[in-house]
């Protein structure tokens, strides 16, 4: 079987087309999926929790694209990693890989090689690699034109860019730790706290918990919340903390928008602390 693509970026909705259109040209029997293209601009912390919450839900040998570059056409390097499940992602090397060195595991990894691998016409621009190099590259590799030797040389695993990921800390009845992104559309916090870090405190649905939401030294959210398996059981409009998809803690409003609500941002400046009550 065939790999399939899958593109996600933060360009905005529709600003993948050239994208796929360049996938298919190269190969139109290509499938080219789009995860989405709506990551906060120039956030490569979102761009690299996106790959680590969705990779294991694709088929083994996926080609992952993504792009959040806010280095393009500098020397930053244009890559593709070999994940240990077989999976490729083909990205700049900017800190996206980072939580995918640890879960699944980085395999190898090479540099494209612009000679080779870059769209014919466009090598006077410096502005469109998720084009001109990534989308191209990626389509040759599910279309296997290429393997991955053909992709350009390859470099040391060691050398792949990390940024640093604040932790979280687990005390009795109580876990800490900062609000790593939101769910878009629902404007539903997500948290940096694993779920078996609650359960290691002795926190778990059905029992009702005190949050704290700070920023620069302001609090933003201070107040007991129960918490649930999902929204529906609370009333409409109150607030709830649940175990999310993505594996961490979250924390919604039913039927509403806790992030806007409350004036929330994400990053590791925003922390957020819950105890037992």
């Amino acid at each position: 079987m065939r790999p399939v693509i899958a593109m996600q970026t933060d360009f905005g909705v529709g600003g993948g087309s050239a994208m796929r259109g360049t996938c298919l040209k190269v190969d139109p029997e290509l499938e080219v999926y789009e995860i989405t293209h709506t990551i906060d601009k120039f956030n490569v912390r979102a761009a690299g929790r996106s790959l680590h919450n969705i990779v294991p839900y694709w088929p083994e040998g996926t080609v992952f694209v993504s792009v959040v570059d806010p280095g393009v056409g500098t020397s930053r390097r244009a890559s593709v990693a070999l994940l240990k499940n077989g999976s490729y992602v083909v990205t700049p090397d900017n800190g996206t890989l980072t939580l995918l060195m640890d879960e699944p595991g980085i395999e190898a990894i090479r540099i494209i090689d612009e000679k080779k691998n870059r769209l014919r016409g466009t090598e006077k621009v410096s502005i469109f690699h998720g084009r001109d190099l990534f989308a191209y590259c990626a389509a040759k590799l599910a279309a296997g034109i290429i393997d991955f030797e053909g992709v350009g040389p390859e470099y040391p695993v060691e050398e792949v860019v990390r940024y640093s990921e604040p932790g979280y800390s687990v005390t009795d009845g109580k876990v800490s730790g900062y609000v790593s992104g939101m769910m878009r559309t629902f404007g539903n916090l997500e948290s940096s706290i694993p779920i078996e870090a609650a359960e290691k405190a002795g926190l778990a649905p059905g029992s009702d918990v005190h949050v704290e939401v700070m920023h620069a030294g302001r609090m933003y959210f201070d107040r007991d919340v129960p918490y649930r398996p999902s929204f529906g059981w609370v009333e409409e409009g109150e607030e709830v903390v649940y175990n999310s998809s993505d594996g961490v803690i979250g924390a919604g409003i039913n039927l509403g928008d806790f992030m806007s609500k409350y004036g929330i941002g994400s990053g590791s400046g925003w922390t957020i602390v819950i105890r037992k009550r």
